[in-house]
């Protein structure tokens, strides 16, 4: 180990203007799409708010998907989708839907003029009348940029993730639907934007029943890619100045941008959850409840979530997206035993050997790994 290369480095990091420096000149908020009006950093946007006692419906809500069989051909993945509920701060049973989604995803490569599409079908585990299945029934273009880079095409096992997106919306929409009543509040994993083809679509009718039933919409991202035009992270900046006004309080940092996208329908902010946090996490609203509740309604809210942000193992961040994380994550060994299923159920030699020879075209990385005990 060169202990001198590594002395060198630190020094180079202290160097740096961005290490440990409060709010640079004129530093503000990055944003390279024209459609996004960014806010010079300003102390006076940090404001304290405390927990709220108000007896509203709190709704958490996210996904897990995994690759059960692939081939750059044939995919065979699973998606589930689950949510759970507070009512001050203690969990509360749904009264008329599942808690949990569990889907199958088919995918397929076609061949279309000089171009490849890739299409994919959804199998519920159960099936309820309340989730069109064909409704989500897709087929994209390879090279379409929303799944792709601009180099290569996507990989056909991205049908997975595109499925896991379009039915977090769509049962966000039934929760709010079946279950949630005015001034209660829907909390999605990750932010409000949509990027895939389609998947608006399935966002503008989850925000249209969120309106007709005065729910509001929000959304918590764990992390971060935004940055300061100095090419600070945009979190760290935030947490300096939060942290420098109220730094034994929760606090929220607003206003940050103007977003005139379609497909972002958010007023974004970034919130402290709880006193003692190291974590600052950017948090949406649908922009449209925003301009409804007002400033103290917006209080209210993060008051809520503050209220379920005290677990001790991650202060700060909502207990109701741990559990639901913990949930809808599909973890290896339900991957074997779905595989393992599949496979005994298929007694046609002819399929056995088209899954076998297409698979093995991606199975080779995972022989080396074997090979070296990964």
């Amino acid at each position: 180990m060169n202990i001198e290369i590594i002395k060198d480095i630190l020094n180079q990091i202290k160097s740096e203007e961005t290490y440990n420096v409060d709010i640079l000149d004129d530093e503000e908020p990055q944003f390279s799409d024209y459609r996004y009006n960014s806010y010079p950093l300003k102390n006076d946007n940090v404001k304290k708010f405390i927990h709220s006692n108000k007896d509203s419906r709190i709704c958490y809500i996210d996904g897990g998907n995994i690759d059960l069989i692939s081939s750059p051909s044939f995919y065979l993945g699973l998606v589930r989708v689950y949510f759970n509920m507070f009512r001050n701060n203690k969990v509360i049973t749904p009264n008329v839907i599942s808690q949990k989604y569990e889907f199958y995803v088919l995918g397929k490569s076609l061949g279309k003029d000089r171009d490849i599409n890739f299409t994919f079908k959804l199998f519920p585990f159960v099936n309820d009348n309340r989730i069109n299945t064909n409704e989500v029934d897709l087929t994209f273009d390879s090279k379409d940029p929303s799944i792709s880079n601009q180099n290569f095409r996507a990989q056909l096992n991205s049908v997975c993730g595109i499925a896991r997106r379009f039915l977090e919306w769509k049962v966000s929409e039934v929760i709010i639907d079946e279950e949630l009543d005015k001034g209660d509040i829907l909390v999605r994993d990750g932010s409000l934007q949509t990027a895939i083809k389609g998947e608006s679509d399935f966002s503008k009718r989850a925000y249209a029943a969120a309106d007709k039933k005065e729910v509001t919409f929000c959304g918590v991202a764990k992390s971060s890619r935004l940055y300061t035009n100095r090419g600070r992270a945009l979190s760290y900046a935030i947490r300096l100045i939060g942290n420098k006004s109220y730094p034994n309080d929760m606090w929220y940092y607003h206003p940050i941008v103007d977003i005139n996208y379609l497909d972002h329908n958010a007023e974004m902010y970034f919130v402290k959850f709880h006193p003692s946090s190291r974590y600052v996490f950017r948090f949406e609203i649908q922009k449209n409840r925003v301009k409804i509740l007002g400033e103290e309604g917006i209080k209210e809210v993060l008051g809520l979530i503050a209220s379920n942000s005290m677990d001790l193992r991650f202060p700060g961040y909502p207990f109701g997206l741990v559990d639901a994380d913990y949930i809808a994550r599909v973890r290896n060994d339900e991957k074997e035993t779905h595989t393992a299923l599949f496979r005994s159920l298929c007694d046609d030699e002819k399929i056995i050997k088209f899954i076998n020879e297409n698979t093995s075209v991606e199975d080779a990385h995972g022989v080396l790994d074997s090979l070296q005990g990964i």
